[in-house]
């Protein structure tokens, strides 16, 4: 046998891995098209072009499917704007880079308007899992506070606001830009409208010097 042959299991594993990113990137799509409650398992089987056993071996249920996309559009999202932050000097800086590089994932990939309808609708409207929303922005509030904090330790943000309800509202109002340029406007003209709050809410944190 070829010293360069690869082992069988090894090959299982990596086909493995791609049918499971294959039916994550498709129910991304559909989620983000159609809701979790719009979306059945039967389409999301026939889209990926599997069978009902080869989707039973990676997912246990349509709930832990969305789940499993939202955490993995989520761990994209922090990817994608770390990288963007990690471009500046300055935590004010850092701050407006992420919102550059979320409107160029959403402008790229429109499946990651997934996320924020899945967390509403599992956490919310279906309670399939209720704490999956708190997990997810639990971790973007901690990581837009800490660069509020660090814009105020570098005289760029006011010292009087609370790290957190910044790193709350910043958050609020990128999911309703979102919606609102949903609605209006089939999410085209979101880069605009993150522009225009990111532009009033600088005006709002800003110190003054």
């Amino acid at each position: 046998m070829s010293g360069s042959a690869v082992p069988a299991s090894s090959a299982a594993t990596e086909k493995g891995d791609l049918t499971r990113r294959h039916i994550l990137d498709t129910a991304a799509a559909a989620f983000a098209k159609h809701g979790y409650a719009g979306t059945s398992l039967n389409d999301l089987i026939r889209d990926a072009g599997i069978t009902k056993g080869g989707f039973y071996f990676h997912f246990p249920s349509k709930a832990a499917l969305a789940v499993a996309v939202i955490e993995d559009r989520d761990a994209v999202w922090i990817r994608e704007v770390s990288a963007a932050a990690q471009r500046h000097s300055r935590g004010i800086d850092q701050l407006t880079s992420m919102v550059d590089s979320l409107c160029d994932l959403y402008e790229r990939d429109p499946s990651f308007g997934s996320v924020g309808r899945l967390c509403r609708e599992l956490g919310v409207e279906t309670r399939d899992a209720p704490d999956v929303g708190p997990r997810v922005f639990a971790t973007w509030f901690q990581l837009i506070s800490a660069l509020i904090l660090r814009a105020q330790d570098e005289g760029d943000v006011r010292p009087d606001l609370d790290p957190l309800a910044v790193a709350e509202t910043c958050v609020a109002a990128f999911l309703g830009a979102k919606d609102l340029s949903d609605l209006l406007s089939d999410g085209t003209d979101l880069r605009r409208r993150m522009d225009a709050i990111t532009d009033i809410l600088l005006t709002g944190v800003r110190t003054t010097r």
